[in-house]
């Protein structure tokens, strides 16, 4: 019985350690122009410039004999200085591990510029780190309502069955895996803080919230579940205004902690561009919230949601069931839901660019393991008929994830450009068959930046 209760535990150590050897089966960390690349380039920047170059203002990158442009991705202010384009939370997230590497390369001779192996290495295992404690509190938080079992189904296919598989260890220096992970302590941290609201709770849910803030703005709707959490109807709606009016002094420590976070950022954007707040995307790329592409984020053969990752069809349709199962939930699925897929899909480049499906959405697969984990539940007390039905599906969607991130990885899943045709004619195929290319079609980016259709 010992080891039954802690199959869930056992289930994270395996998925880690699953993930570490398809890392180490790659090494990408050896590889020239693999890990820091793309967004990292740009979540990453604010660590080499600060502690190697010791200059935030990227002047050196002004200097002859080295191709800056590869290492330092910078938009240009309206003052002319350099700024980068993501806010710094990711930098922030990577600095104990960029500190390891930065210390060994000085250690062994290795160059210490920030770019090589073991700067890349120690990117990877951050990844790993942090998504290894994010799983244990989901899996803190699922055992409140589930057994063992159940939350052991729900963490393998929460994993394994989505795309957060990819982004935890082919691309794992990216926001989304860290995103996800502080999103699993923040929910377990407002339990907490129901149950006993201290100034320490205070303190630790202002920090997690403003760094999954400072990470991803759009994110800053997980608070939703702050309010909401075990609020089932109307009276109990005004029950919670009513307590966090009692509680002003811890809201107002969480806001404080939240606050301080951000204060290294709007320093930053001070310094480089004279303003304490300032929008750092291209004045073009923006939210479109009268026209968002919802049909097509969920759909489409590009970049479709339920399409790529099947299981969370499954966990939107079975909301229903935390009524039962996980109730204090509920409501803020219902809320959380409708809202996050409202924002992503209104933003201009709503396939998000070249990426593996809807990448957005892993950051609250946190939130979505509560559906999910109520379906496990539900069905091990239905008929035997309906039990194996709902197993073999949730198998399959599992296994057809798996598929799609083999597919990805090795081609015959293209990163922006997939059609109808292009996916059925690559469907049995690991590798892209001769025809492939033919069959994608290309985004025009400079409409979907006006607002227009992409195509």
């Amino acid at each position: 019985m010992k080891t039954r209760s802690y199959f869930s535990l056992i289930i994270i150590f395996l998925l880690i350690g699953s993930l570490l050897v398809s890392m180490f089966n790659v090494k990408f960390w050896k590889q020239e122009g693999q890990v820091i690349k793309w967004d990292v380039l740009e979540y990453y920047g604010y660590l080499p410039s600060f502690f190697i170059h010791n200059d935030l203002s990227l002047k050196f990158t002004d200097e002859p004999g080295e191709d800056w442009g590869k290492k330092f991705w910078t938009l240009a202010a309206p003052n002319g200085n350099k700024v980068f384009k993501m806010s710094m939370g990711m930098s922030m997230m990577y600095a104990p591990f960029f500190g390891l590497a930065h210390l060994y390369a000085k250690l062994t001779g290795e160059v210490a510029d920030g770019f090589t192996p073991p700067y890349k290495f120690a990117l990877l295992m951050s990844c790993l780190f942090y998504l290894f404690f994010g799983l244990l509190f989901l899996r803190k938080v699922l055992l409140i309502f589930f057994n063992d079992i159940n939350t052991a189904i729900t963490l393998i296919a929460i994993v394994a069955g989505t795309n957060l598989w990819y982004y935890a260890s082919f691309e794992a220096p990216m926001s989304h895996a860290y995103s996800f992970s502080l999103i699993s302590a923040f929910i377990w941290v407002v339990i907490q803080f129901y149950r006993k609201p201290t100034f320490f709770i205070s303190i630790i849910l202002g920090l997690i919230y403003g760094l999954v803030c400072l990470i991803r703005p759009s994110n800053a709707i997980i608070g939703v579940v702050f309010i909401l959490y075990n609020v089932t109807n109307f009276q109990q709606l005004k029950g919670r205004f009513g307590f966090l009016v009692t509680r002003y002094k811890e809201l107002l420590v969480i806001a404080f902690m939240s606050f301080l976070v951000w204060v290294p950022q709007l320093l930053y954007w001070h310094m480089q561009t004279g303003n304490w707040l300032y929008y750092s995307y291209p004045e073009n790329e923006c939210f479109y919230f009268l026209s968002p592409h919802i049909a097509d984020g969920l759909f489409s053969y590009r970049k479709g949601l339920f399409l790529y990752t099947p299981l969370m069809l499954i966990a939107v349709i079975t909301i229903p069931l935390t009524w039962k199962y996980a109730r204090s939930f509920s409501l803020s699925l219902l809320v959380f839901v409708p809202l996050n897929v409202w924002i992503i899909f209104s933003w201009w480049c709503w396939w998000y660019g070249g990426c593996f499906g809807q990448r957005a959405f892993i950051d609250s697969f946190a939130l979505m393991a509560f559906p999910f984990a109520s379906l496990i539940k539900w069905l091990t007390n239905v008929q035997p008929v309906k039990k194996y039905l709902g197993y073999t599906v949730i198998f399959l969607c599992t296994i057809l994830s798996v598929f799609h991130t083999a597919k990805y990885y090795y081609g015959s899943i293209h990163w922006d450009s997939m059609t109808r045709d292009a996916y059925w004619g690559s469907f049995t195929r690991l590798r892209p068959g001769p025809e492939f290319q033919k069959l994608l079609k290309e985004p025009d980016y400079d409409k979907a930046n006006k607002g227009e259709d992409e195509y």
